[in-house]
């Protein structure tokens, strides 16, 4: 079963195990940090495809295709 990244735990967000001050926090709050990473990769994820989008503004019309499709965006 594939788990949301809306379900995953904090130690999934992190790929690692939390810090031992972040492990002794209670399930709820965890949860809350592991909410704010999400939400904050979200967000740079978005920066990021923006700052993808505008730099294509700097290459020639006609190669935009094709580096669109080289860098995958």
């Amino acid at each position: 079963m594939m788990i949301g990244m809306a379900e995953r735990t904090l130690a999934e967000q992190l790929g690692a195990e939390p810090p031992a001050g972040v492990a002794a926090l209670d399930p709820a709050h965890q949860q809350d940090l592991a909410d704010a990473v999400r939400a904050a990769r979200r967000r740079q994820a978005a920066v990021l495809a923006k700052a993808g989008n505008d730099a294509l503004k700097f290459v020639p019309a006609l190669l935009r295709p094709a580096v669109r499709k080289a860098v995958g965006l």
